[in-house]
């Protein structure tokens, strides 16, 4: 059996150029042969090729409409509370299927809404774990690259401190999908993920560190990150430079609730850039997430799922933003009406903080949804890491500042405790709407201490029967306070071929109540006609 078993670093390498698009076949050659590998330069372009995560679009072409994504993410947006399936025959019905495990919170990330294993939850693994073997190649081999001319030496210290911040930053991604949140006391007994830093395949069974070790793991990769950035220059924002890193640094400890060490990483972020976005600049329809933007520090990947807010003349929403972040804003708050606003077709409260309306289409999105880098978040970790520590002076200093370029109103901040902890984690989830960062504030509030907190989620998963022309029934599910579905599944494709790594111990969950459409039938109002558009074209 050892022969032909496949390990999940093998399979990523078998898999290689194939699981994504847009490798170069450098890349392919390299992954055979080390020795193609002649300069820091040609390393260069493996991690920015395949390390980095690259933009995408949405595109029509010859009436079908297709995506470019390198890195789909998008199923965090979908396990949260922040966005609800419109009750509507132009659901975007294929791209809505995809997603039913998540939306629903299944034991099994693979099956589909009739509960069949169809697999494919398994690419996301796979996608960061061949972006971190990237990583590895890049600094084992760059300190042998040539220096023929002075600034050779820069170059390679930057590259590496790149491919650091990108195998730290992945790793953590992983530990927070995969793994429990973390708590200080038990983090040592928790398990964490498979490490894997040597560019060697290796046919042998991976064990999962512990969650302790894979934190720390991640912050010698950022560690060394800082160092090696420390005297370089950024080529782009869409490279990681040293305070991309001393942010993510703060996020990480921010999660080990590590107070003191997240305060002094976010203060050196504010030092280099406490830029922030005056929203009152802003009209509603412009992008608020923008690489214009001074508060902006880091970016890489896409912004597709704006698109599923497309609002035009044929289509309405597939999606809309819940109540309960419409409810999170006041009537003063400018994030109403440039975050969610209403369209130029008259639906309101619809998703408008980074344009994904029909007219934006074809162009590739400036910014990601997942991997955006903004200094709202130094400030809103500060202020978090400054009430945990008993500062609150200082986190209600920063809070108002920030809040100061959010409202058209003054506002003084006077809340402590819990009630100042609440304000803060209501700020960071009007501010990073579809940012990427909601699933795992919420993972982390349910072990937050001195004040852990969670709540009931519920979801409705339409059924629609015919060709999508009318909706049939709703189920509807709910991930309960302190869920164990907050952690996923290792995907049973991983599963099969490394049985070492275990499961996480993920409930299994059914409907709770069906709902019928009141009223039943279509009852549309818009001009849609069917013969102008097809469900099938919508293959995302």
């Amino acid at each position: 059996m050892k022969a032909i078993k496949t390990t999940i670093y093998s399979l990523i390498a078998a898999l290689g150029c194939a699981a994504f698009t847009g490798c170069d076949s450098f890349l392919e050659e390299y992954s055979q042969d080390l020795a193609k590998v002649n300069s820091w330069e040609d390393l260069d372009e493996v991690l920015l090729g395949d390390g980095y995560v690259k933009t995408g679009r949405v595109y029509v072409q010859n009436y079908s409409l297709y995506t470019e994504q390198d890195l789909n993410l998008d199923f965090l947006h979908f396990m949260t509370d922040e966005i609800v399936p419109a009750d509507d025959k132009d659901q975007d019905i294929g791209f809505y299927s995809s997603m039913f495990p998540f939306i629903t919170w299944q034991q099994d990330t693979g099956v589909d809404y009739q509960f069949r294993y169809v697999g494919g939850d398994e690419k996301a693994w796979n996608s960061l774990y061949s972006r971190i073997n990237v990583c590895n190649m890049v600094i084992s081999l760059i300190d042998d690259q040539p220096e023929p001319h002075p600034s050779d030496k820069v170059q390679k210290t930057r590259v590496k401190g790149e491919a650091y911040f990108l195998r730290g930053l992945f790793y953590f991604i992983l530990t927070n999908l995969y793994c429990e949140p973390y708590v200080p006391s038990t983090a040592e007994s928790t398990v964490g993920m498979p490490i894997k830093w040597s560019e060697v395949i290796e046919d042998i069974e991976f064990q999962r560190a512990s969650l302790a070790e894979s934190y720390d793991r991640i912050l010698s990769d950022l560690k060394n990150a800082e160092s090696l950035l420390a005297d370089t220059e950024r080529k782009t924002i869409y490279r990681a430079d040293i305070n991309t890193v001393r942010l993510l640094m703060s996020r990480v400890y921010l999660y080990m609730q590590d107070w003191e060490n997240a305060a002094a990483k976010a203060k050196e972020v504010l030092a280099a850039n406490d830029r922030l976005l005056n929203l009152a600049t802003k009209t509603p329809g412009e992008n608020c997430i923008d690489t214009s933007s001074p508060e902006y520090i880091f970016s890489m990947g896409d912004y597709i799922v704006a698109t599923a807010f497309v609002d035009d003349r044929k289509v309405v929403p597939a999606w809309n933003i819940s109540a309960e972040m419409i409810n999170l804003l006041d009537r003063n708050d400018l994030r109403m009406g440039r975050y969610i606003g209403d369209t130029s077709y008259g639906r309101p409260n619809v998703f408008r903080k980074v344009n994904g309306q029909r007219e934006a289409w074809g162009s590739y999105f400036p910014v990601g949804s997942i991997f955006t880098f903004r200094t709202p978040e130094a400030y809103l970790t500060l202020a978090e890491a400054s009430a945990f520590l008993g500062e609150e002076s200082t986190a209600r200093s920063y809070l108002e500042r920030f809040i100061a370029t959010r409202k058209s109103n003054k506002v003084t901040v006077t809340e402590s405790g819990n009630d100042l902890i609440d304000l803060i984690r209501d700020e960071r989830a009007r501010e990073f709407l579809l940012e990427g960062h909601r699933w795992f504030d919420l993972r982390r509030y349910t072990v937050c201490e001195p004040y852990p907190w969670s709540k009931v989620i519920e979801h409705g998963y339409n059924y629609y029967s015919g060709s999508y022309d009318d909706l049939d029934h709703t189920d509807w599910y709910r991930l309960e306070k302190n869920d164990g579905g907050y952690t996923l599944p290792i995907p049973r494709a991983i599963r099969n071929f490394q049985n070492s790594l275990g499961n996480a111990n993920r409930p299994a969950r059914a409907p709770y109540t069906t709902t019928q459409p009141v009223g039943g039938g279509d009852d549309d109002d818009d001009d849609w006609d069917d013969d102008d558009w097809d469900d099938d074209d919508w293959d995302w």
